[in-house]
């Protein structure tokens, strides 16, 4: 009887024991992971960026080519015509450096049209060949050449004083002298007038050129003479109308 309850109790023990002795077998424990501060530096936080504030400084200036059409003379003065040619009158001057609107052209672009430098109302002709230009050239006009006029005539008469001591005296003819100037080109109809002898031959002249041509004639005193003071005049018809007048008197004693 005794040995049917040690078997159980023994048994009880050993059991007890067994759970109190070390175990043979290895036992894998899951390691913890331990997050370590890093030692890199967190992003700098982005700052915004300040847009500088303007200042008083202009900006820088830039050089355009002048819109209007501008002519320069290059390295001296040069004669402003009154057309486009040197067969014409000088009547102006664009002087070294010295720069004037362009208003036309002649047909074959040789010579330039602007604006007289010393007279803005008034226009005259510069070559090309001795000019700059500057500006929009793609606007200027062709311009026809001018007409040329006499611009100036001049008469005299000698002696200015006829004296003889009855008017039926024999005398030498008057001498009548007289000058046509021209600004160009062109052909010159004319004639001598005295108050007297009515009209003289009317003559035609050629100018190839401007300038002033000279001319002469004699003119005999009718018989008998009146005393008095009479006129003489050179008279241009073509290409314009003009004329000058002179006086002579004659003197009966």
């Amino acid at each position: 009887m005794k040995s049917k309850i040690l078997i159980p109790t023994l048994a009880i023990i050993l059991s007890m024991l067994a759970c109190n002795l070390p175990s043979n077998v290895p036992v894998t424990e899951t390691p913890t992971v331990v997050l370590l501060p890093s030692n890199t530096p967190p992003p700098a936080t982005q700052l915004p960026t300040q847009t500088p504030l303007s200042t008083d400084t202009p900006p820088p200036t830039t050089t355009s080519t002048p819109s209007v059409p501008t002519v320069f003379a290059k390295d001296v003065g040069v004669n402003c015509r009154f057309g486009p040619g040197i067969v014409w009158a000088p009547i102006s001057a664009l002087a070294a450096g010295q720069g004037s609107q362009i208003a036309g052209r002649n047909s074959d672009g040789s010579w330039w049209y602007i604006v007289d430098p010393f007279n803005s109302g008034r226009r005259c002709w510069v070559a090309t060949s001795v000019t700059t230009t500057g500006g929009n050239l793609g606007s200027v006009p062709v311009v026809e050449i001018p007409t040329t006029s006499v611009t100036q005539v001049t008469v005299d008469v000698g002696p200015r004083t006829v004296r003889t001591t009855t008017c039926a005296d024999v005398i030498s003819p008057l001498r009548i002298e007289g000058t046509i100037e021209t600004n160009g080109p062109t052909t010159v109809k004319w004639r001598f007038e005295t108050q007297q002898g009515g009209p003289m031959l009317e003559q035609t002249t050629d100018f190839d050129a401007f300038g002033v041509k000279e001319f002469s004639a004699e003119y005999p005193l009718p018989s008998p003479r009146t005393p008095g003071t009479y006129w003489v005049r050179l008279i241009v018809s073509s290409p314009n109308a003009i004329q000058a007048e002179v006086s002579y008197r004659i003197e009966c004693t």
